[in-house]
């Protein structure tokens, strides 16, 4: 049986003055799947998922998100940007009762497990290194039982152990009933956990195909990638 059809962009482009960074872009993201959206720097990654997230609204096409637009379903989505303005005073336990006001699906329990597994000190931020950093914000995202994840560039600037973590964190968190669309340019490390992976390339829709599918025909997502946007 088909899965829901949790998120969708139809014909969706999105200009920046002269600069187009996405391009009748049309994608559909059906629940339960975790997809890889992959391409090089300029490619419309970001813009992509804050056009899910509601943070930018399309030039032209439509973007919904469990039937709505995505500002009317925001409730449902956890977005986790490329570098959150995070106060440096911040600690973990000030993020947990900043996120349990802003959001009634926000999960106590499971954010002191995810804090416990990630290994994120009881600091302030100013005093965590940039892994911590990063372990953090996602502890904070993954805490939120949201139908839509949206992760942007998560493992950048992180390293190797960290990356670990946190791959295996959202491996331990999935849910059936969610989607997560990871973008990252750390594919080989990635790969592992995506179910399909869609290829941008200048703003374009290059290539969307199953995880699975490619490697009955005996290709790994790092040599698509290799391939189509070489």
């Amino acid at each position: 049986m088909a899965s829901e059809v949790l998120a969708r962009f139809e014909g969706v482009s999105k200009r920046y003055g002269v600069r187009e960074g996405l391009h009748g872009f049309s994608l559909e993201l059906p629940q339960g799947q975790a997809v890889g959206l992959l391409g090089l720097n300029g490619a419309g990654k970001t813009t992509a998922l804050k056009l899910l997230a509601g943070l930018l609204v399309p030039t032209a096409g439509r973007v919904e998100v469990l039937g709505q637009r995505p500002r009317e379903a925001r409730a449902h989505i956890a977005f986790l940007a490329e570098s959150d303005g995070l106060y440096p005073w911040l600690t973990p336990a000030d993020g947990e009762r900043m996120m349990k006001g802003l959001y009634p699906d926000f999960r106590p329990g499971r954010y002191k497990e995810l804090l416990a597994f990630l290994e994120v000190p009881a600091r302030p931020i100013k005093t965590l290194s940039k892994g911590q950093q990063g372990r953090l914000r996602l502890a904070l995202a993954l805490a939120r039982e949201a139908k839509l994840y949206l992760l942007d560039e998560p493992l950048a600037g992180i390293d190797l152990i960290s990356r670990d973590r946190i791959l295996r964190a959202l491996v331990q968190e999935w849910r059936a009933e969610a989607t997560v669309v990871l973008s990252t340019h750390e594919v080989a490390e990635a790969e592992g956990i995506f179910d399909r992976a869609v290829f941008l390339k200048e703003g374009k829709l290059i290539l969307d195909a199953q995880a699975e599918d490619l490697r009955s025909q005996g290709k790994s997502v790092v040599d698509m990638f290799k391939e189509v946007l070489a």
